[in-house]
């Protein structure tokens, strides 16, 4: 017993060590992101540095016993850290603090960001249309359900750009101050839109517990820290200290969701050397219309990531289509394609270029040292 003791302050001792040396490390790293972000223009000065290439090729060197999907968290959550700004950006998010829309937000431009509230995806794009904030973090597609139709054609009426994408596993969790489930929990602090995310979870395991729905899951988690027995549910990773613990994981009704987040702004997002470019079109009521359209494609060898349709409302049967396609709207190959496509759509609208980040894999060349 005494020898495992010995092991276990040796042990934690060279761990302390080691966590020193990684501090150091992401202070410089802090240090050269500064210098990096000083350099670029435009949008992507408050875009993230490790992109979906530079995550992949990290992912691809990771080694045992990390696994490749530990990768993109941590470097997510180092690179949010070293993002330091001279004037913080103004990012709207939806939802309510500690809410997953503003998880997404501090994720991709990290935590020196100057978040701004809104209610809707709507109200998000209004503020950034007048200029009030200089970008808004949205839900854009669902694994579920698919891109978001009435968003993207909000953006795209408003002439704004889609500039980024982030990716996020929503998951809600049960805490409490043991991170143990008691027989009995008196009270369960929650947020309205969290609330409904989990009612059936309340009503079949504490269906004694006085339910309390408040403003935020920031404020859920601090009454609960304050109230002996009582709980808050919270989205996974999104607030608190070491005051509370974990006592119930993936507590939704629906389990877990993936979301991507779409990040608007008012000016163009710049070549980052891996990108994506979604579009809007219609196309006219003929035979073979919407193969001529991807041939112009093909043909420049314009991979496709996505293609989803809608109804037009009130248009009878017409059809508006959403188009990913990867390269940037200034890269040769997608400008020869949609020359070709403008001549033979209805309606043809760009709705912005973007780095890829979620789940693309790197160019062969070495991205890492990639400005």
């Amino acid at each position: 017993m005494a020898e495992d003791r010995r092991r276990v302050d040796e042990l934690r001792t060279q761990l302390g060590l080691i966590d020193r040396d990684i501090l150091r490390s992401i202070e410089r790293r802090a240090r050269l992101a500064q210098e990096l972000s000083g350099l670029r223009t435009g949008t992507a000065r408050f875009a993230p540095l490790a992109d979906g290439a530079y995550m992949a090729e990290l992912e691809r060197a990771v080694e045992q016993p990390l696994t490749a999907a530990a990768v993109r968290p941590i470097f997510n959550a180092i690179d949010g850290a070293c993002r330091l700004f001279d004037v913080a950006p103004r990012v709207g998010f939806v939802g309510p603090e500690g809410g997953f829309g503003w998880m997404a937000a501090r994720s991709y431009f990290g935590a020196g960001a100057d978040l701004h509230r809104t209610d809707t995806s709507g109200h998000a794009i209004e503020e950034v249309g007048r200029s009030r904030i200089d970008f808004a973090v949205i839900p854009y597609e669902s694994l579920q359900d698919g891109p978001i139709f009435p968003t993207i054609q909000a953006v795209a009426a408003a002439d704004l750009k889609l500039v980024g994408e982030r990716e996020m596993t929503q998951v809600l969790v049960l805490v409490n101050a043991t991170g143990e489930m008691p027989g009995e929990v008196e009270k369960v602090y929650v947020s309205a839109q969290d609330h409904v995310a989990a009612v059936q979870y309340l009503e079949s395991n504490h269906p004694r517990a006085l339910v309390l729905d408040v403003r935020s899951p920031v404020m859920a988690w601090e009454l609960a820290s304050e109230n002996q027995g009582s709980a808050a549910i919270v989205p996974r990773g999104s607030v608190g200290a070491n005051d509370l613990r974990v006592a119930r994981e993936n507590i939704g009704d629906e389990g877990e969701v993936r979301m991507r987040y779409g990040v608007i702004s008012r000016l163009p997002a710049p070549r980052s050397g891996s990108d994506a470019t979604a579009l809007l079109f219609s196309v006219s009521d003929r035979p073979g219309a919407l193969h001529d359209i991807l041939q112009h494609f093909k043909e420049r060898d314009c991979n496709l990531r996505r293609i989803q349709s809608r109804p037009v409302r009130g248009e009878g049967w017409e059809y508006v289509f959403y188009v990913e396609v990867q390269n940037h709207i200034t890269d040769r190959p997608l400008v020869a394609a949609l020359e070709g496509v403008k001549r033979v759509t209805k309606t043809l609208k760009i709705i912005g270029s973007f780095p890829l980040e979620a789940s693309e894999p790197a160019p062969p060349e070495s991205t890492l040292d990639r400005r």
